[in-house]
């Protein structure tokens, strides 16, 4: 039986993905190798942490006296559905 393979690719065995600029990235021929921990250099810390100034006293605010009351409401009205929603009940 005779196999028929049929593509878009303009030689056999070269897939159409590489002519096609929007599906394929280039690879630099350059690319640098990745570091190792032991290629990078130490970094010189300090031998101490340096001592900050904090402030003595943090000052005060005078509260008032009373806290003003707001009234809430007493019930949460119940809003109406429109009728082409069934309700739903809860068990």
């Amino acid at each position: 039986m005779p196999v028929l393979v049929v593509g878009c690719a303009g030689e056999a065995g070269q897939p159409a993905a590489l002519d096609d600029v929007e599906t394929t990235l280039p690879v630099p021929a350059n690319i640098p190798p990745f570091p190792f921990p032991s290629d990078l250099p130490s970094v010189p810390l300090p031998s101490s942490v340096p001592n900050v100034q904090l402030p003595g006293d943090v000052p005060t605010v005078e509260l008032p006296a009373d806290v003003p009351h707001v009234e809430m409401p007493a019930d949460i009205p119940e809003v109406p559905l429109p009728s082409a929603i069934p309700p739903i009940t809860f068990p």
